[in-house]
């Protein structure tokens, strides 16, 4: 048994249980025995990507996957996390860790795995400030059914950051203003939107604890979570009054200019007791509610707010920020057009080095070779996620991450899966490409061109405005099902415009969207059909898009929206088959490429630029 499981487990039996209730207050101590101990992925603001001070699950349990959840008993370590990670994990985690396989059958959650093997007057410690709302209340309903317990940890003393011995501090955050040349509203306009939308509601004010809700409100950015552009923060806006809760190296008088009278500055520990403070001002009787959202506020945050003054819905701000301007959308298609030159660098280069016969290309090599790449580009910030650079059979670990003494060759022989992206000012991108740098087979050749089919079925879709993703999902998945083949992950996500790469909110997948969020005019979201053979490779055809009204139509029943292709990057034609493309299908790939061409030629000189004419070349139908 590892030291850390032993002093974890020390620690949660040891535990004086405070219950939490059906409305996720906290009672007195109770007489319960604290048998299990959650471990989730997410921070106090239920980001999917956190800090390095708070990869407590990856701690725990060694698999480094941004999504998954990990369950101590006094005798059994549990794993859950999804499709995409399952060749990860099975690597990752050692002996005395169980992988649990979500969504797979006879699998059970984690609620449903406690229900059955906690009884009665046992107990499940959670930490208020990192666990969910929803997350807490499926737990209390399921352990509730055996008369068992959900208790939490003592407020700021997590049970891990106490094993924790070198584990990173918490530093203060270094914020800076974007200027309205790349927000393309101001505070005070976005501030204006929101009050109205609050009052709309029946609310007083609303609490905002998603990160990226707070950065894109207030137009800051900052550096607190690797690739994502943001400040550890918490927000208070009433109909009178905005306050940005935060711990900043410096409130500079640049920064101070930039919220002017619009926005109040206090320290990041202070929002339970300002929520405290402000909710006894409010009359409940009188309709002065404040808006949560339970998905993505945490319980102690939450329960700071007395529970007749509480109205559940989802951040206002979550949708407001999903819908893009239009500088935002132009900003957009701009930082695409600097990511495809350099992606075209990129490309050139790998394929050059092939070719002369070099045999140390290596997935982390490479990877590095297309980031300094990126770097030369004009606005360039960071990358936008750690990126998966797969070869051969890693192509086919969804979020493979290559590390430098285990990762493998780049060679001609085998298939090489890219994603990735870039932070710039004016936008994020995220873009996958595979390649073959020598004679792919006659099935990898099928392969990629039913996954190129997929992509087009949804590049080219016409659909009404305010549309569920899962249509659009099973409308991407349609020519791979003719084929037998399908994909583990979702289809597609919302994309920020210089914030999160993964914005929540957005989705195209096989699951209902729990948000509700439907997919409309001036959305952006990605488009990423696969294919994947464990042990063999991998295949993903990546681009992001923005929904258009479309034009010409009929409107007897409502508006109808188009994607626009923004991402500029060619698709190997060396992998496509067109004798299994439609004429319409070919058709939109020869489009596609022509208006790369012509976007990117521009900034290209040399063998970029051969290459980019090279694979942009029309393709001929069978």
């Amino acid at each position: 048994m590892s030291q850390t499981l032993e002093k974890l487990r020390r620690a949660f039996t040891g535990l004086v249980p405070r219950v939490l209730d059906a409305e996720l207050q906290v009672q007195a101590a109770s007489s319960h025995q604290v048998k299990a101990l959650l471990v989730e992925s997410e921070d106090a603001h239920g980001s999917e990507y956190v800090s390095d001070r708070n990869k407590r699950r990856a701690f725990v349990s060694g698999f480094t996957g941004s999504a998954g959840t990990a369950l101590l008993t006094t005798d059994k370590a549990l794993l859950w996390t999804d499709g995409r990670y399952f060749l990860q994990a099975e690597q990752e985690l050692s002996d005395e860790w169980t992988l649990m396989r979500q969504a797979q059958k006879d699998v059970p959650t984690v609620e449903e795995w406690l229900e059955a093997n906690l009884t009665a007057g046992d107990a499940l410690a959670i930490d208020p400030l990192l666990t969910s709302v929803a997350t807490a209340r499926k737990l209390v309903k399921a352990l509730g059914a055996v008369k068992a317990a959900v208790v939490v940890c003592e407020w700021q003393k997590n049970l891990v950051d106490q094993v924790w011995d070198d584990q990173p501090p918490q530093l203060p955050s270094d914020v800076y203003a974007l200027s309205l040349e790349y927000a393309g509203a101001s505070i005070a306009e976005k501030l204006a939107s929101l009050r109205a939308e609050i009052t709309k509601k029946g609310g007083r004010a609303i609490v905002l604890t998603a990160l990226d809700d707070i950065a894109w409100l207030f137009n800051i950015r900052g550096a607190d979570v690797e690739c994502n552009p943001v400040v550890t923060s918490y927000a208070l806006v009433t109909l009178d009054s905005a306050t940005l809760f935060m711990d900043a190296k410096e409130v500079s008088d640049e920064l101070l200019a930039h919220f002017g009278s619009d926005v109040q500055v206090q320290g990041y520990g202070d929002i339970v007791s300002a929520i405290e403070t402000y909710a006894a001002s409010c009359a409940p009787d009188a309709g002065q509610v404040i808006l949560v959202d339970p998905a993505q506020c945490n319980v102690a945050v939450f329960s700071a707010i007395p529970v007749s003054l509480r109205k559940e819905l989802p951040s206002i701000v979550m949708k407001q920020k999903a819908i893009k301007n239009e500088v935002e959308i132009e900003g957009m298609r701009q930082a695409h057009i600097r990511d495809g030159a350099a992606l075209v660098k990129f490309f050139s280069w790998l394929e050059e080095q092939l070719e002369a016969g070099n045999e140390l290309l290596t997935e982390v090599s490479v990877a590095k070779a297309q980031q300094a790449f990126r770097e030369e580009m004009d606005k360039y910030v960071s990358l936008s996620f750690e990126t998966i650079s797969g070869s051969g059979p890693n192509g086919a670990i969804i979020h493979y991450d290559p590390k430098e003494e285990t990762c493998g060759s780049v060679t001609t022989d085998k298939m090489y899966l890219n994603d990735s992206g870039a932070q710039y000012l004016d936008g994020t991108t995220d873009v996958t490409r595979t390649s073959h740098f020598g004679t792919p087979t006659t099935h990898e050749i099928y392969c990629f061109t039913h996954v190129l089919k997929a992509h087009i079925a949804l590049a080219t879709a016409v659909f009404p405005n305010d549309c569920d993703g899962v249509k659009l999902d099973a409308l991407t998945r349609a020519p791979l099902w003719r084929a037998g083949m399908d994909y583990r992950h979702g289809t597609g996500h919302g994309v920020g415009a210089f914030l999160n790469v993964h914005e929540k909110g957005v989705l195209m997948s096989f699951k209902l969207n729990p948000t509700g969020l439907l997919i409309g005019e001036n959305m952006i979201v990605s488009n990423e059909p696969g294919y994947y053979e464990d042990g063999n490779f991998g295949i993903r055809i990546e681009s992001l898009m923005v929904a258009k009204k479309a034009e010409g139509l009929p409107t007897t029943y409502g508006q109808f929206c188009v994607f626009e292709t923004i991402t500029m990057c060619p698709i190997q034609r060396r992998l496509i088959d067109t004798a299994l493309l439609t004429p319409d299908e070919l058709a939109w790939l020869n489009a596609y490429h022509a208006t790369v061409r012509t976007k990117l030629a521009p900034l290209l000189v040399g063998a970029p630029l051969s290459y980019l004419l090279k694979e942009t070349e029309p393709l001929v139908g069978a």
